[in-house]
């Protein structure tokens, strides 16, 4: 196995997703990036997900949060590489932070049961070869050694994707996701996605499971994108904030 590994990184070889730079062939991230790109545990609301707590702005029905990166810096192309399916590194660099957090924070976070991605509409997924979400979601299952589902969630066709959307017609547009009859009764679940925006789809499909029983819900993200107003603060941190 790590012969063929090695003579498909001399072919392709094995770039740091965030900054491009050449990194050995069982790395995920060069060093700089792997450092930088880590948002510390008190660097976010462990409620909402976000680095500015958006608790009392924004409902959500997923009772805890846990993230890997802020959505700026190398973050950016890193996930921009995973959508566009040029290199799935991160998703693997997330889950293993991810799972790590979970299982550091046991008694916070609570014993998870299950672990779900958000789910991407068929069409879509064929057209990408995968669901980022799901990459991240399937190697924290492995990593945590609990069961992954892909067979409750669902998402239909929606003419607009998210990420084209304002924050309010983000909570509009989130009517395409649906849920499975199926039971879920006092069940522990994970939800993961590889960007926390907003929330409103963390807290759609949150909402549709604890419709179908489940009790506790964590949403998992592998970046959380950061306030305008913060991201001004960190590029002029001598300038008055006045919003």
């Amino acid at each position: 196995m790590q012969w063929t590994k090695s003579l498909l990184n001399f072919f392709y070889p094995n770039r740091c997703p965030a900054c491009e730079a050449l990194i050995g062939a069982h790395e995920l991230l060069c060093d700089a990036c792997g450092d930088a790109l880590l948002l510390e545990q008190d660097g976010y609301c462990h409620y909402c997900g976000k680095t500015i707590c958006r608790c009392s702005k924004f409902p959500h029905a997923y009772d805890r949060a846990v993230v890997c990166s802020a959505y700026e810096g190398g973050a950016v192309p890193a996930v921009i590489a995973l959508k566009r399916s040029s290199n799935t590194n991160f998703a693997v660099y997330a889950a293993q932070l991810l799972a790590r957090r979970l299982e550091q924070g046991a008694l916070y976070y609570h014993k998870i049961d299950c672990v779900m991605p958000i789910p991407m509409h068929r069409s879509k997924q064929r057209q990408r070869g995968y669901n980022q979400a799901a990459l991240i979601g399937k190697e924290i299952a492995r990593l945590m050694d609990v069961p992954y589902r892909e067979d409750v969630l669902c998402k239909g066709r929606s003419k607009v994707e998210q990420h084209q959307l304002s924050a309010e017609e983000r909570a509009r547009n989130v009517d395409s996701f649906s849920i499975r009859e199926c039971s879920l009764d006092g069940m522990h679940i994970l939800l993961c996605d590889d960007v926390l925006t907003t929330g409103s789809t963390m807290h759609r499909c949150a909402g549709l499971l604890k419709e179908r029983g489940a009790s506790f819900v964590v949403a998992a993200a592998a970046a959380t994108s950061v306030p305008k107003n913060q991201k001004k603060q960190k590029d002029n941190p001598n300038e008055e904030d006045t919003t």
